[in-house]
C-alpha cells in the first residue's frame, strides 16, 4: 500500500515542497487599491520616470478626476 498525502484547503502550495523546483522567493512591490496622486507618483518612482513624464500623468489624473463618474453614453452598455 503507497501513502497518500492529504493536503486541504488550508494547506498552501507554499508550504509543500513542489517537485518540479520551482522556486517561490520573489520580489514584488504592492500598490494600495485604488487611484490617486500618491499611487501615480508610486509607480511612476518603481519605474524610474523622468519628472517631465510624472507631471504628464499629475496633470492627466487631475484632468480625469475632473470629469466625474458619469460613464459616456455612446458606448450604449448596459449594467444588469
Amino acid at each position: 500500500m503507497t501513502t497518500q498525502k492529504v493536503i486541504s484547503r488550508e494547506t498552501g502550495i507554499e508550504e509543500s515542497q513542489y517537485k518540479w523546483g520551482f522556486d517561490f522567493d520573489y520580489e514584488a512591490d504592492v500598490a494600495p487599491k485604488g487611484l490617486s496622486e500618491d499611487i501615480v507618483q508610486f509607480i511612476s518612482a518603481k519605474k524610474q520616470e523622468p519628472e517631465w513624464m510624472l507631471e504628464w500623468r499629475l496633470k492627466a489624473f487631475r484632468h480625469w478626476g475632473k470629469l466625474g463618474t458619469e460613464e459616456p453614453e455612446w458606448a450604449n452598455i448596459e449594467h444588469p
